[in-house]
């Protein structure tokens, strides 16, 4: 990945040049919608556990890969609010 920002001596971030803008606001909104994709899904999952257990299916694939998949976005999510990204 190439940059697009850098920090400057105060440790604020700006754009390394002006015509990186249209990309920089193209990677913001990737970003957002990534992270709108894993709230969503972060929600659903519960509902889809919760239903497998009802069904006695705790002992499944799609139960172990399901409770996998939360732990997998739990550990992005906290990958992410460390650099103030997720909130």
């Amino acid at each position: 990945m190439s940059r697009l920002t850098g920090k400057n001596k105060d440790g604020y971030y700006g754009l390394i040049s002006d015509e990186s803008i249209y990309e920089a606001i193209q990677k913001l909104g990737a970003l957002e919608d990534a992270c709108d994709d894993l709230t969503n899904s972060q929600k659903q999952i519960p509902k889809e556990l919760e239903e497998l257990r009802l069904q006695g299916k705790e002992k499944t694939v799609r139960y172990k890969e399901t409770m996998t998949q939360k732990l997998i976005n739990s550990n992005i999510i906290m990958f992410l609010e460390r650099y103030g990204l997720y909130r």
